[in-house]
């Protein structure tokens, strides 16, 4: 069971994901490829962890990078989304200006009665804190792939509100 984001701080959520997975300070810093120190100063509210520490200890502590960011400050959480816009990688910023993601941004906010812009964002937020290849950066066709599992997971949704709706 994963971490619940009301746990409180990052470093909070990030010692009660590792107890949970009775992982110690080292076993956590080895998985994520990051120093002991650095690790341990997280948990204890002290720095500010980089995108990619963020990723590589989400991805450490098997847990969506999306839990470890939650906080019910909408300032910090406000902080966070513009930081993770501000570094998308540059083959899923160029990606974003295509006509092809801005139809398909307008057309998943038309089937869920959404702004735009907000779902542009929550589309981008999804796709730069996925799981990425083992090896390289993500290319044009990863993103498209990507993008494509979002209109599948959208008509999925959409196919099974009228199943459900049939029969009421």
């Amino acid at each position: 069971m994963p971490v619940q984001p009301d746990v409180g701080s990052l470093g909070d959520r990030l010692r009660a994901r590792r107890k949970e997975l009775d992982l110690t300070l080292a076993q956590v810093a080895e998985r994520a490829d990051l120093s002991l120190p650095y690790v341990s100063n997280l948990e204890r509210g002290r720095g500010n962890p980089t995108i990619d520490a963020l990723k590589d200890l989400s991805t450490a502590l098997e847990i969506p990078i999306a839990l470890l960011l939650d906080d019910d400050v909408e300032t910090e959480s406000t902080e966070v989304v513009n930081l993770l816009l501000a570094n998308l990688p540059s083959t899923l910023e160029n990606f974003s200006r295509t006509r092809e993601f801005k139809e398909a941004i307008e057309d998943f906010a038309r089937r869920q009665n959404e702004d735009a812009q907000d779902m542009r964002v929550r589309i981008l937020l999804g796709m730069v804190t996925s799981p990425r290849r083992s090896s390289g950066n993500p290319t044009t066709s990863d993103w498209m792939r990507l993008l494509d599992v979002y209109r599948l997971i959208l008509s999925q949704e959409r196919s099974a509100d009228r199943d459900n709706g049939e029969q009421r």
